[in-house]
């Protein structure tokens, strides 16, 4: 049996640092708030949540007590609107908004002050996407996964930063096809580190009999991992713990790649390597 692992796993250095901040404010207060999921991952948000971390899941979960308290803003950043109510209810703020995120947000909305529409390729309930909707010009914002026609001549065109980048071309190909704008921008929005574990997973997809996807299944950018692995692999499992691999069938002849989510703890990644490892040696 052979294990490949891929050279970028773990978190991402944006989910890194919220995690890193999350974990040093606990070390001088016994609670601590986080609007919102800081990653998609059940374990990591179970593990927080043991340590102290509380998760608001809206504006009025609230706790009466919060202008004594510390509230974090999640990787997947928040609207405009939702932060300042926070800054009103709370002592202290911490904005870990991915600075990718940041990014995005505020390049929409100064091209949109420049007359541009813009058509953003991405998923409309995704955390990400509904703060970027509550910090820019709502009006001159479409948010969508399918090409479609739009009236507007002037467009910028950019994607959801943890979207997949061959389907990103693919749609920008499909939506200028369609469209007959006179002036049309196209940016590349999406997290190079998410680019480069998609390369990882399309090699090691395509030398492997087995491939293990490790992430949250509610993370857009495993999901994502997930599709490119099972195009060249078939027999690609999308598991979000060690636990799962029970349920899988391996032989000693397998060549098992291994990708993971940038909300993936490398804890995760080492159980998954540690029960493997244990399948080996009852091989030989």
């Amino acid at each position: 049996m052979e294990i490949n692992v891929a050279k970028r796993t773990g978190f991402c250095s944006g989910v890194q640092k919220a995690y890193n901040e999350v974990k040093n404010s606990l070390v001088n207060k016994n609670k601590i708030y986080i609007y919102g999921e800081l990653v998609h991952n059940k374990k990591v948000i179970e593990e927080l949540n043991k340590s102290g971390a509380i998760t608001i899941k809206g504006l009025d979960e609230i706790p009466e007590d919060s202008i004594n308290e510390t509230v974090i803003i999640r990787a997947h950043g928040i609207s405009k609107a939702e932060k300042d109510l926070l800054e009103e209810r709370f002592s202290k703020v911490i904005d870990m908004t991915c600075p990718i995120v940041t990014n995005l947000v505020k390049y929409v909305g100064n091209k949109q002050k420049e007359g541009f529409f813009v058509v953003v390729y991405g998923k409309p309930d995704h955390p990400e996407i509904l703060g970027l909707k509550g910090n820019v010009d709502e009006s001159k914002l479409l948010i969508t996964l399918s090409p479609v026609t739009i009236p507007q001549k002037k467009v910028l065109i950019v994607s959801q930063t943890t979207m997949g980048e061959e389907e990103y071309k693919n749609f920008i190909t499909s939506i200028l096809t369609i469209n007959s704008f006179t002036e049309v921008l196209i940016r590349d929005t999406i997290c190079s580190e998410t680019i480069l574990r998609e390369k990882e997973t399309l090699e090691l997809s395509q030398k492997s009999t087995l491939m293990l996807v490790l992430g949250g299944k509610n993370s857009s950018n495993t999901q994502k991992l997930y599709r490119i692995s099972k195009k060249y692999c078939k027999r690609t499992y999308h598991i979000e713990s060690g636990e799962e691999l029970k349920e899988i069938t391996i032989s000693p002849q397998d060549k098992i790649g291994i990708v993971t989510g940038s909300s993936t703890p490398t804890s995760e990644l080492n159980k998954v390597l540690e029960y493997l490892s244990q399948k080996k040696e009852d091989f030989s």
